[in-house]
C-alpha cells in the first residue's frame, strides 16, 4: 500500500485508530483478495505501527500532529500549551490552537478576539500569523522526520527527502 504524501499517510493512521476492522462478504460468495490486498487487520496492524513512530516523536511534535489531525479537544489544550508563548494568556492559546487545528478558519473575528483578550488589532493579528507559524513549522517538522523512516509508503517524497528515495532504488 502506498500514499502519495506523509501527510496522507500519517492522516490515515489516525483515523484507522478509530476505526473497527470489518470484513464485508455476500452470502454464498467467496471474496478472493486481489493479490497484494491487505486485510481489515492488517490495515489496522499498519496503522498501529505508524502511529508507534508518532509516539517516538518528541512531544511537542507528537501533541502537533495529534491536534491537526483529529480535532481533539485535549489534544489542542495540550499543543496549545506546549508550543505556543507562555506569556499569552491560556485562553488565547487554546482559542488560536483550535483556530489552526480548524484548517486555520477563525471562529470569530481579529477584532472580537482583540477585544476579549485586551489585545489592539496589529497584536491581534501578529500573535495569531506567530501561532500559525509555529505550529505549522512543528507538524511538518514531525512529517519530514516520518517521512524519512516511511519512504516505501510514500509516493511522492517532499523535496528534502526525494534524494533518499533515488539512492536507495539504485
Amino acid at each position: 500500500m502506498q500514499f502519495s504524501t506523509v501527510r496522507g499517510l500519517v492522516g490515515w493512521a489516525f483515523q484507522m485508530s478509530e476505526a473497527v476492522p470489518v470484513k464485508v462478504q455476500k452470502f454464498a460468495e467467496s471474496a478472493q483478495r486481489e493479490y497484494g490486498a491487505l486485510t481489515p487487520d492488517e490495515l489496522k496492524a499498519m496503522a498501529v505501527d505508524v502511529l508507534a513512530k508518532v509516539a517516538r516523536l518528541p512531544e511537542r511534535e507528537q501533541a502537533a500532529l495529534a491536534a491537526y489531525f483529529t480535532g481533539d479537544t485535549r489534544a489542542v489544550k495540550r499543543v496549545a500549551a506546549l508550543i505556543l508563548p507562555a506569556g499569552w494568556s491560556q485562553p488565547l492559546r487554546i482559542e488560536l490552537a483550535r483556530c489552526w487545528a480548524n484548517d486555520e478558519q477563525l471562529e470569530r473575528s481579529q477584532e472580537e478576539m482583540g477585544q476579549s483578550y485586551m489585545l489592539s488589532q496589529q497584536t491581534m493579528s501578529r500573535r495569531k500569523v506567530e501561532a500559525f507559524r509555529l505550529l505549522r513549522g512543528t507538524v511538518q517538522t514531525a512529517l519530514d522526520v516520518l517521512e524519512v523512516q516511511m519512504l516505501d509508503l510514500v509516493g511522492s517524497p517532499s523535496r528534502k527527502n526525494d534524494h533518499r528515495l533515488h539512492s536507495e532504488t539504485c
